[in-house]
């Protein structure tokens, strides 16, 4: 008993008492568990016992038919709507008629109906179609008006008068208008230039000019000034000896374009000229030629004569004298 008593003490000492409790009683507990009947494992279920099974479920209808008797005693049960055969295919949708002229009428005639009223001639020609009928599709629209011409006029804004003034005098220059006067003419304005950009002015001889201008057919023998808006001029009258007896200053203001369609009143206003400055020009041009510059009445505007034009007046005038102002 002595070495029993030595491990119980030294369990006790180093607190190991209860684990060893609970092995003994593992121990013991072990071969009582091992001697037990184990329970029976449950056996998978038999496949031809579970196929008779679906089939004896399968051999019951699902639908029943209707008891007549049975169904009476049943209230039936109200819907909204009006029965319907669900099988039964849905109708088509109705199409819109579309309304046709009439191709014809045949002659009929209301004797031949057996009534005894007299005959009626039927209608001769073809019926044509009712004001309101539709348009048949793939008829080509009418075709839009063209639109109207349109006609430009022009007119001259400028200042001028003695450049010792303080004040020149402002004015609205027509055709033909020659400045100062008609009497003691320095230049005559003849018209809009191209694209109606420029002033067209013709100079009297003697007269030079210094300013912004330009002068053609050259600066050595200036014939006529061209100018554009906002130039300013001077222009030095001089007599038989050289001498400078006036100076005359020339600010062009502005060129105003005027639109119309209506070609009588753009033919008025081309028209419009200064009598006096017209036989001005005559005089010039008896005296000193043709001038290479023309006055295009459908245009409004002063254009360039070509150089065969312009020889072939020159020709011409050497053998008739020209009783108008070259066009103008």
């Amino acid at each position: 008993m002595k070495p029993l008593e030595n491990v119980w003490s030294g369990l006790k000492q180093r607190r190991l008492l209860p684990v060893a409790i609970l092995l003994l009683g593992a121990l013991v507990a072990v071969p009582f568990l091992l001697a037990e009947d184990p329970q029976p494992v449950a056996q998978a279920p038999d496949p031809a016992a579970q196929n008779s099974a679906t089939a004896d479920a399968m051999a019951d209808p699902v639908v029943q038919l209707a008891d007549a008797s049975t169904d009476a005693a049943k209230p039936r049960r109200r819907v909204l709507g009006a029965s319907k055969n669900p099988f039964e295919p849905a109708a088509a949708p109705k199409v819109k008629a579309t309304p046709t002229p009439d191709a014809g009428a045949a002659p009929s005639s209301a004797g031949s109906s057996g009534t005894g009223g007299e005959d009626k001639p039927a209608d001769s020609g073809t019926p044509s179609a009712p004001a309101g009928s539709p348009v048949a599709p793939g008829t080509p629209a009418a075709p839009a008006p063209a639109p109207k011409p349109t006609y430009e006029t022009y007119s001259l804004t400028v200042r001028f008068g003695d450049s010792s003034s303080s004040e020149l005098e402002k004015s609205n220059l027509p055709r033909l208008k020659a400045l100062p006067s008609a009497e003691d003419p320095v230049l005559v304005y003849l018209g809009p230039g191209k694209d109606a950009k420029t002033a067209v002015f013709l100079l009297d001889e003697g007269v030079e000019v210094q300013g912004d201008g330009v002068c053609k057919p050259r600066p050595s023998n200036c014939e006529t000034l061209h100018m554009h808006v906002g130039d300013t001029e001077f222009l030095d009258v001089k007599d038989e000896t050289g001498t400078v007896t006036a100076q005359y200053q020339l600010d062009l203001l502005s060129i105003k374009k005027s639109r119309t369609t209506n070609a009588a009143k753009a033919s008025k206003a081309r028209a419009k000229v200064s009598e006096a400055g017209r036989r001005v020009l005559r005089s010039r041009t008896a005296a000193s030629g043709p001038l290479r510059y023309r006055y295009d009445a459908k245009s409004g505007i002063v254009r360039k004569l070509p150089s065969r034009a312009y020889k072939a007046l020159l020709a011409k005038s050497a053998r008739v004298a020209l009783g108008t102002a070259g066009g103008f």
